[in-house]
């Protein structure tokens, strides 16, 4: 990062801290949180781009090294992840202190930097703290006024890559989130990801008037809408009260992953489908059909 973005960064972010077991890591793993309250608390003040400084608890589990030290910043983005979608490493030495099974609620970050600079203790960083500071910022971020905060911008650093997920599920709403990153956060993102390249498997329900379902639709497309779309066109809804609506819309990582989940939900679901159009289901609950295709998404390694 130059000094053109450093400084427009500072200026236009709001800057927050928070409690941590130990630094970020290379690839570095999501910003956890303590509980799902925690997190959504989070998503209600940060705005995305915000910064979120990481510190060292004073005991264990944080490493001796690095305890009351500032080990890194994360640019936060409003993705909502779970951390067992990853391939994190695991605290074996002290399973009770394995923040990854005991706190699956997390941000996905934009970008992560590590502190470099070995004038990070925190307390001589940013000066005194309340006590209320100190005992929020073990389960919450704390946001800081710019004064107090000004010093840990100045801190050295250096951006580590981001860990992504490792099951299809996970991995999909990531790709679908970096794409809608794209026009805003110029660099980084930009070029990244082309037109359509966020493919879905989707489920359209055909509804009467009534609004009872009376049949499922499993695909996979770039623009599930359109392809509703398509399909309602022949049946002159305004006439037979019979119309699509697209129900669930999960991303993947891939036009092939998409193709591949399609095909495994219709083989689930092989005796209701119809002779006439093998991705059309009857007598089929929606919900269950939903529920499948998240199942083999999270079950899908990357």
């Amino acid at each position: 990062m130059n000094d053109h973005d450093r400084n427009a960064q500072h200026h236009s972010a709001k800057v927050f801290f928070t409690y941590v077991w130990g630094p970020p890591g290379n690839p570095a793993w999501p910003l956890t949180f303590a509980n799902k309250a925690a997190r959504t608390n989070a998503r209600s003040v940060l705005a995305e781009g915000d910064l979120v400084f990481t510190v060292c608890t004073k005991g264990e589990p944080s490493p001796p090294e690095h305890q009351g030290r500032v080990v890194g910043v994360y640019r936060v983005s409003d993705l909502e992840v779970n951390t067992q979608d990853y391939d994190l490493p695991r605290n074996e030495r002290q399973p009770e202190f394995d923040s990854f099974s005991r706190f699956p609620y997390a941000l996905h970050p934009i970008a992560v930097w590590e502190i470099i600079s070995s004038d990070n203790k925190f307390s001589d960083v940013v000066g005194p703290l309340t006590p209320t500071h100190h005992l929020q910022a073990q389960s919450r971020i704390v946001e800081l006024d710019p004064i107090t905060s000004q010093p840990l911008l100045e801190l050295a650093r250096r951006e580590v890559s981001l860990a992504l997920p490792m099951t299809e599920f996970g991995r999909g709403r990531v790709v679908r989130k970096n794409s809608k990153l794209a026009p805003k956060h110029q660099g980084r993102f930009s070029g990244e990801f082309g037109d359509h390249a966020v493919w879905f498997v989707y489920t359209l329900i055909l509804r009467d008037k009534n609004r009872r379902a009376l049949a499922v639709k499993v695909g996979y497309s770039n623009d599930p809408q359109v392809r509703a779309d398509t399909y309602n066109a022949p049946i002159a809804s305004e006439v037979t009260g019979l119309r699509w609506e697209v129900d669930l819309k999960q991303p993947t990582s891939s036009e092939d992953a998409a193709r591949e989940v399609e095909q495994i939900i219709l083989n689930r679901f092989l005796d209701n489908r119809l002779a006439s159009n093998g991705e059309i289901l009857t007598r089929v609950d929606p919900m269950s059909v939903a529920v499948a295709v998240a199942t083999e998404m999270r079950s899908r390694k990357i």
